[in-house]
């Protein structure tokens, strides 16, 4: 899990501060990387080397909306009592532009975020595969056969 804060102004125009919450089990980042031709880092790599600024925002927000959800005392909860996705109303906020605009600045960022999100089994399979292709691309988490290109896809994040 990864709490984020992030600085936003609200409806009323005043700055606040909160804390947000992602988290994704190995479940949830399989689905998530199943619907990415050549898995999420590759589809990530590929369209920052295109440029493809849609394909680019298409990843983040998808990784964003799947790990959203509010921490309780006893679990982490993605939908409200009445069924609606926690993320539909998360979108809708200036908080989420302003993390969208950072995950989407650098790798690092990126990598940082997804990462964080994952429980510690699933970050433990995705980091050693990808230390894996690293070693085999010289460098960068570019996928084996990529160029070296870095994606320009990067977060500070506060764990609990």
């Amino acid at each position: 899990m990864i709490v984020k804060k992030i600085q936003y102004h609200d409806l009323d125009g005043d700055l606040r501060e909160d804390d947000f919450y992602f988290s994704m089990n190995e479940t949830q980042f399989a689905r998530i990387n199943r619907n990415f031709r050549g898995g999420l880092q590759e589809y990530a790599a590929r369209a920052a080397k295109d440029k493809n600024t849609d394909d680019m925002f298409y990843v983040v927000d998808t990784l964003v909306r799947e790990a959203y959800g509010e921490r309780l005392v006893n679990g982490f909860v993605k939908t409200a009592p009445n069924g609606q996705k926690l993320a539909d109303f998360f979108v809708n906020t200036e908080a989420y532009d302003n993390l969208m605009i950072e995950l989407m600045q650098s790798e690092d960022n990126f990598v940082s975020f997804m990462t964080g999100c994952l429980n510690q089994n699933a970050k433990n399979r995705v980091q050693a595969r990808w230390a894996e292709q690293k070693k085999n691309s010289e460098g960068g988490l570019t996928p084996v056969g990529a160029e070296n290109n870095k994606p320009a896809l990067t977060v500070v994040e506060g764990k609990k």
